[in-house]
């Protein structure tokens, strides 16, 4: 079990925790686009573990997209700064995770995006919570004995803290080389 805090925790309007648990489960979903998805959400003990199980349920190679939301020494960014890289073996994207945790699963700086050979992609967001477009019966097994409900998790919450650590800057500039990301438009 790890010590790092929770990507982001549901607070009152004064910024105080609120004591809300997201629950631990998955729903269905027609996401904007019209296309369906399946929302996921486990607490942060659990969170790695899901990533990882939901990822090998990806065809290889995969894409990766990291998008950087905010700085955390300079705050929330005008505009999301993207990097990318296009045929990476999963291996070497597990690898890299693993020996970042602090950024991947713990910080809300960034939203990570994978996508498998045919399309299919695992999105993990700034709140810890998980995407898989399309609703896929490999995305169902992955997720184990992961309750279906209907009831929102953190997507849902009005008011949202969301953890930013100071670990976490190295972590992603070697992220980003480890990866051979490259530096998307603006």
């Amino acid at each position: 079990m790890s010590t790092l805090p929770p990507k982001a925790a549901s607070v009152t309007i004064e910024g105080q925790p609120d004591g809300y648990t997201p629950p631990r489960s998955f729903r269905a979903q027609v996401a904007p686009d019209g296309t369906t998805r399946l929302v996921i959400s486990v607490p942060s003990d659990e969170l790695a573990a899901t990533h990882r199980a939901l990822l090998g349920a990806l065809g290889a190679p995969w894409s990766l997209r990291y998008v950087k939301l905010t700085d955390r020494k300079t705050g929330q960014l005008p505009k999301p700064e993207t990097w990318v890289r296009m045929d990476v073996k999963p291996e070497l994207v597990r690898a890299a995770f693993d020996a970042r945790p602090a950024l991947i699963w713990h910080d809300g700086r960034h939203q990570l995006w994978a996508r498998g050979l045919h399309g299919d992609q695992v999105v993990l967001d700034e709140l810890g919570v998980l995407y898989c477009y399309p609703d896929d019966p490999a995305f169902r097994a992955a997720l184990g004995d992961l309750p279906e409900t209907k009831e929102v998790g953190m997507d849902g919450r009005d008011y949202v803290r969301v953890t930013f650590l100071a670990e976490a800057d190295e972590e992603e500039a070697s992220l980003f080389q480890a990866l051979s990301l490259q530096k998307w438009g603006g």
